[in-house]
């Protein structure tokens, strides 16, 4: 397959996963009062613009480790970015929704559970660069608490079986949903050629946890079945 009909493929796949895939956001209220580094509020729980970061890397580096670092150019480059940012928007608040419902069932981690997460996050911080670090802006404990959420979340899908989806989208529609437009206008990709020698977020939450779904089918998997 040609490089543009790849590059085509996974431009589609993408705008599906942000129509199809989306974590919240049924309701959209705007509100002012935002902290400096807030992108947006879900119910009672808040997103920061560092952590939305890191799902936007992670998702990055899927892209160029399949398609190449210059996937972002030419005349779909700019949809393709779109896409992307609003694929990480849609995973980030799913996590947050999430976390809201561990809550609600009184889903916890054990000791053991979140000693893993610290591992993991000790391996994932240690492993990228010094410039990806400065790009996602966020501190190593930061970090550890989102690789412990994650864990979390996924714990909660793997809780409820076969009728999450449903309880997930009916969850939904009892939030309000609040997104920072001026700070999300500002979001930007890594501006770093090699990327895809580090691994990523789910690379490594993959390697100690077994698997980083949280409901929806991982976007490398997705591209494989659409570009052959």
């Amino acid at each position: 397959m040609s490089k543009y009909r790849k590059r085509t493929a996974l431009l589609v796949l993408l705008l599906i996963c942000a129509l199809f895939a989306s974590g919240c956001g049924r309701r959209l209220v705007m509100t002012r009062g935002y902290k400096e580094d807030e992108l947006f509020r879900v119910g009672n729980t808040q997103c920061r613009l560092p952590e939305y970061n890191v799902f936007l890397l992670n998702l990055q580096k899927q892209c160029e480790r399949t398609f190449g670092h210059d996937v972002w150019e030419g005349p779909k480059g700019a949809e393709l970015k779109e896409a992307v940012f609003q694929r990480a928007l849609s995973e980030v608040s799913r996590l947050k929704v999430m976390l809201l419902l561990a809550v609600q069932d009184n889903i916890m981690l054990t000791d053991a559970e979140e000693n893993v997460a610290d591992e993991a996050e000790m391996e994932y911080y240690e492993s990228i660069s010094e410039a990806e670090r400065e790009y996602l802006g966020i501190s190593e404990e930061a970090l550890r608490v989102l690789f412990v959420q994650y864990a979390l979340a996924q714990k909660v899908y793997n809780s409820a079986g076969t009728s999450f989806e449903e309880r997930y989208d009916s969850f939904c529609t009892t939030l309000d949903y609040d997104l920072n437009e001026p700070l999300w206008n500002t979001v930007k990709l890594a501006e770093i050629e090699d990327l895809a020698d580090t691994p990523g977020f789910t690379d490594v939450y993959t390697k100690y946890f077994g698997s980083a779904s949280l409901g929806a089918q991982e976007p490398e998997e997705e591209a494989e079945t659409t570009v052959k």
